[in-house]
């Protein structure tokens, strides 16, 4: 199956890119993705699946879009 990443902030310096389409085994959780891109602490981002948040242990689908930033502060 074929998602598309779109990773923000200092993430992109990280893991390298800014939007990709990649391509999983399907059934793959949203955690191993994270693991799969170098992210080690999977607890310290907001992700997100087509404009919602999703658990990390949630399987993702074909098409899915998914966000994956830093957590953002301000006031």
């Amino acid at each position: 199956m074929r998602v598309t990443v779109r990773l923000i902030g200092g993430l992109v310096h990280t893991v390298g890119f800014t939007e990709e389409r990649i391509d999983l085994p399907a059934g793959v959780t949203a955690g191993a993705l994270l693991a799969g891109l170098g992210i080690d602490r999977p607890g310290s981002v907001l992700t997100t699946r087509n404009g919602h948040g999703i658990a990390l242990d949630e399987a993702l689908g074909e098409g899915d879009r998914i966000l994956i930033s830093p957590p953002f502060s301000g006031g």
